[in-house]
């Protein structure tokens, strides 16, 4: 567990989401073990079969196109680097909730270029943090 938080400036990238992981498994654990406690104490179920994950008429391509990009990205980022997988990435996302007229797509594009640009020099240029 002690490797786990190494800090090694070659690897010092990926210190940062193994710290956010961490915390988001404690307030996950810390937000489902009372109702799992109180489910338990009241012998009821912990999901109530009345109650629906999805609300009616989900936007299905949005929800699981986010998910399928979300992964593709953190599988690419290793691959081709910080840059050209956020560029291609931010700009994929971007295309699908705003859509693929000419001005959406101009807009995407900026946007891409301008938070990449600007997320590289500031932490990789100005902070000096290494960028995977």
């Amino acid at each position: 567990m002690r490797d786990f938080y190494a800090y090694k400036y070659s690897t010092s990238h990926l210190f940062f989401p193994k710290l956010i992981i961490t915390v988001l498994i404690f307030l996950g654990l810390w937000i489902i073990l009372p109702k799992l406690i109180k489910a338990i104490k009241n012998k009821q179920p912990l999901f109530p079969k009345d109650k629906k994950f999805f609300i009616e008429n989900y936007d299905k391509v949005k929800l699981f196109g986010t998910l399928i990009l979300l992964v593709l990205y953190f599988l690419v980022l290793e691959w081709i680097g910080f840059v050209p997988a956020s560029l291609i990435f931010i700009f994929l996302f971007n295309v699908l909730y705003c859509g693929t007229k000419p001005k959406s797509l101009l807009l995407s594009g900026s946007i891409t270029v301008v938070s990449v640009i600007l997320t590289w020099l500031v932490f990789g240029v100005i902070f000096n943090i290494t960028l995977p």
